[in-house]
């Protein structure tokens, strides 16, 4: 079944192939393709005098995953990878758009009217982080699709940044226009 909205979102430390496999696996199943690339962030950053979060299991895990060593690449860069490698992966023959700011718990009544109307959510089958997401939108209300991934590559962000720290090759990792953008910022070898 093919949904007018999809939305997918994500840190992007940084875009991988895995990224792109999965972009377009996710083109299988929209019109339109919402990629958000989400802040580094946790909810005591953002969440002050008493403010809660509509999730708080979620956001108490996705807190977690927003620590400093996780998350090396400033916000600025990562949305820029994010389009830069887009525009250079698939040119502009597809129907996506990216956006990006706070993380979409913290600032859930503001995102519930921004993004478009007849959306869903998609997200991987793949491990209890993603079966977090996964109820967290639920949880908002949200229409949930849950999509198998077995058989795309097998690359996670922590893979590559150990590459790229230790000096090693990307190009099986990361589109050019990714690693032209790293190198370009000086963020190839540093991270």
């Amino acid at each position: 079944m093919k949904y007018q909205n999809v939305i997918w979102e994500g840190r992007f430390q940084p875009i991988h192939i895995g990224h792109l496999s999965y972009i377009k696996r996710l083109l299988e199943y929209g019109d339109h393709l919402w990629i958000f690339v989400v802040e580094n962030e946790k909810s005591t950053d953002v969440l002050h005098f008493g403010q809660k979060s509509p999730v708080p299991d979620f956001t108490s895990i996705v807190d977690t995953h927003h620590v400093n060593e996780k998350n090396p690449l400033p916000f600025w860069l990562r949305y820029r990878l994010v389009i830069d490698t887009i525009k250079f992966e698939f040119r502009d023959n597809v129907p996506i758009t990216v956006l990006g700011g706070r993380r979409l718990d913290l600032a859930w009544d503001i995102y519930s009217k921004i993004f478009p109307p007849n959306r869903v959510f998609i997200t991987p089958l793949r491990d209890s982080f993603e079966d977090c997401k996964a109820k967290a939108w639920r949880d908002l209300g949200e229409k949930v699709i849950r999509v198998e991934v077995d058989d795309l590559p097998k690359i996670s962000a922590t893979q590559v940044r150990e590459k790229i720290k230790n000096q090693e090759p990307l190009k099986r990792l990361l589109s050019p226009a990714t690693v032209s953008l790293l190198k370009q910022y000086g963020y190839v070898g540093s991270i």
